[in-house]
């Protein structure tokens, strides 16, 4: 499939599953030679990263831990600007080593939000890794320490990214046409 359209919107591939997965092994080995001797609990950012971090996770062949937190920020194609945690980390974090595992980092709010939210708790370190990375949107001062892909600012779905709920599906990563 080249193309799709999700409700009004039409959509054609960007990074195809292939390219994906080899740059998710790439951060998997960054951060087995950074953590491996840590036993990290990995902090699944819902609903957008959940296919990044059961890919990344599977790679990792040391003790590792994952939990979940869920955030929204987003609202159609367009950040809020409004953070909200829907589902809170049920992970005692303190002298954990911690890595975000987080789908996209674009204006960085979101992240910056969420690594000030987990150091109030006292952890031993925090790492992030991004499956996508827009550079040229970041607002904040905060960049992830292992990332799979930069992207300009194209609004995208696919492999855990959604327009209003759908293409979270999908195993490529599209592009907006429109």
């Amino acid at each position: 499939m080249n193309g799709l359209q999700l409700k009004d919107k039409k959509f054609e591939i960007f990074f195809p599953e292939n390219v994906i997965l080899e740059g998710i092994e790439r951060v998997s080995k960054d951060i087995a030679r950074d953590m491996k001797e840590k036993k990290p609990l990995l902090i699944c950012v819902l609903k957008g990263a959940f296919m990044f971090a059961s890919d990344l996770i599977k790679r990792l062949d040391f003790p590792c831990e994952m939990g979940f937190i869920h955030l929204k920020s987003y609202e159609g194609t367009q950040s809020s600007g409004t953070i909200t945690e829907i589902h809170e980390l049920a992970e005692n974090v303190e002298n954990r080593h911690l890595v975000i595992v987080e789908d996209i980092i674009d204006t960085g709010h979101t992240i910056s939000y969420l690594v000030n939210r987990l150091k109030a708790n006292n952890p031993a370190s925090v790492k992030i890794a991004c499956l996508l990375f827009r550079p040229d949107a970041l607002k904040t001062d905060i960049k992830p320490d292992y990332c799979a892909l930069e992207t300009p600012n194209n609004f995208i779905v696919g492999y855990g990214l959604d327009y209003d709920g759908l293409g979270r599906n999908l195993r490529d990563i599209y592009r907006i046409k429109d």
